[in-house]
């Protein structure tokens, strides 16, 4: 599986499925807890991810910028959802707020899984396979930036087109038609 730098792997469920049905705060909490699990390499076996975290409350606070009742609400509605798995220490579930309040240290992780990387059918190379390659069409460049005070600015289409006309009348005094062959 590749890794990249700087980044956190996601489950495609969230796109695919849970931006349409989760609220700002589900979505906020949610990915804090991804970010923290396994969206991260775990240090003790790199070919894993971190499957639970401890995290605080705080945290969540300052990563997401909201309150804690706002944070707690969230996490309550996410295990009710099945989407997050609350436990303690000794990894014993804390399905309620109840439960949760007052616990020294609480671990979160995410009931959504990263899919493996396991190529298709369909995908698996042939011997005359079609190439996947990423092309480019070049076009003429536009004039599209006019320098100014501000540096370059973006030009309309109306004050594009008469550029053009002012350019094509300057070059049209210019022009001295050169016959070929006979007069």
């Amino acid at each position: 599986m590749l890794y990249y730098k700087n980044t956190t792997q996601t489950p495609n469920v969230i796109f695919n499925d849970l931006l349409k049905v989760l609220t700002e705060s589900e979505l906020k909490v949610l990915l804090t807890i991804i970010y923290k699990t396994i969206g991260q390499v775990d240090p003790k076996n790199p070919s894993q991810r971190i499957q639970r975290a401890w995290i605080a409350q705080k945290f969540f606070c300052m990563v997401t910028g909201l309150s804690n009742k706002s944070v707690s609400k969230a996490i309550d509605s996410l295990v009710k959802k099945n989407r997050i798995r609350v436990s303690d220490g000794y990894n014993k579930t804390m399905s309620t707020p109840g439960t949760r309040r007052g616990a020294s240290a609480l671990y979160y992780e995410s009931c959504l899984q990263l899919s493996p990387n396991v190529k298709k059918a369909s995908e698996h190379s042939s011997h005359n396979a079609v190439k996947k390659l990423h092309t480019i069409k070049l076009n003429s460049i536009k004039q599209s930036c006019d320098l100014s005070s501000q540096g370059t600015q973006r030009l309309s289409d109306l004050k594009r087109f008469k550029l053009l006309q002012q350019m094509t009348h300057v070059h049209s005094e210019n022009y001295v038609p050169r016959f070929r062959g006979k007069r």
